[in-house]
């Protein structure tokens, strides 16, 4: 999303895909990463003109340039997709993310005052309905199904309603079971307490199951928690105990990708917060709306689809890099 107004800085942060194993070759892609990225940079952003404010190093195989531009400005996500950059990106084993920031703030990042994030394979490594499969032995059905859902490949909400119909007679007390064995994110922790430190709301918004949702908003101390609500029916003589009935609850909303860019547009509203002042971070196709609806959204370690559609992207190892977006840093010179 670009910034309004005749001028801006534009934060672009390089991320190794691996971290240099020796000193000189951290030196080597830190210098690449400024100015002979500076010389490709200006050539992508005629008419418009830029001037590099600042390089740094924030963590071993983590960098940061920040450009002052002038009309007209760009679209960071058009960069990120053009040729020339992505050439950039694997010659030297990077992954660039581009963020446009208004002039004038004082900080070199970007204001944040709201954070939303997906669950599954997001904030945790697993997919929830595909435990939930696990658990009365239909684990590959349903993962098949889930992986073309989070592709794009079926419409969400009725992959969703197929793959429930095939969990009729789990156990509805399953979700004890699966808080003990569910694992959150790496770094999932550390961001969040980081935007929680800045008071920034955080929320999850999830086309998983609220049980699961309700216990990570616990777990990590979010504002708010969103997702599918399921039937639980008694016992009888089929199944001789409470069990879900495979079937979504009608008292509640369907969390569907238009639902999950409605949840980020009404709280930034409710809360008198600009979308430009908004974060995403998902991994599947029914992230892409409220992803690019944010200010900044990152998909990541996302699916194919998502990755090649999502306005920013990062595959790294731990969702802590993400603060290195937001002003967090270990800086150095470079």
């Amino acid at each position: 999303m670009s910034a309004d107004g005749d001028k801006a800085r534009l934060i672009v942060t390089f991320f190794a895909k691996s971290r240099p194993s020796s000193q000189d070759n951290f030196r080597s892609q830190s210098l690449a990463c400024g100015p002979t990225f500076s010389q490709l940079l200006t050539s992508q952003l005629s008419p418009a003109e830029s001037v590099l404010d600042s390089h740094r190093t924030l963590a071993p195989g983590i960098f940061q340039s920040v450009y002052s531009i002038t009309n007209p400005l760009p679209k960071s996500e058009k960069l990120r997709h053009h040729t020339s950059i992505t050439a950039f990106e694997a010659l030297h084993a990077l992954e660039i993310i581009w963020d446009l920031v208004p002039d004038g703030d004082p900080n070199d990042f970007r204001p944040v005052k709201l954070a939303v994030f997906d669950m599954d394979s997001t904030l945790i490594n697993e997919e929830v309905i595909d435990e939930l499969a696990r658990s009365i032995g239909i684990t590959s059905a349903v993962a098949a199904i889930t992986a073309r859902a989070m592709n794009g490949e079926l419409e969400f909400e009725q992959s969703l309603r197929e793959r429930l119909a095939l969990l009729k007679g789990v156990k509805a007390d399953v979700w004890d079971e699966l808080k003990k064995t569910v694992t959150i994110a790496a770094g999932a922790k550390d961001l969040v307490d980081y935007l929680r430190e800045r008071h920034v709301l955080t929320v999850v918004v999830s086309g998983g199951f609220a049980p699961m949702a309700l216990w990570l908003k616990e777990q990590l101390g979010l504002d708010y928690a969103f997702a599918n609500h399921l039937v639980v029916s008694p016992s009888n003589a089929t199944y001789p105990y409470p069990h879900l009935s495979g079937e979504l609850s009608p008292e509640h909303p369907i969390v569907v990708p238009e639902y999950k860019k409605r949840v980020l547009e009404s709280l930034a509203q409710e809360h008198s917060i600009p979308l430009f002042e908004t974060f995403v971070v998902g991994d599947g196709s029914n992230d892409l709306l409220m992803l690019g609806a944010a200010g900044l959204g990152v998909a990541w370690r996302a699916k194919a689809k998502v990755q090649r559609e999502a306005p920013q992207r990062l595959n790294g190892t731990t969702l802590s890099d993400l603060i290195f977006l937001l002003g967090g840093q270990e800086s150095r010179d470079a």
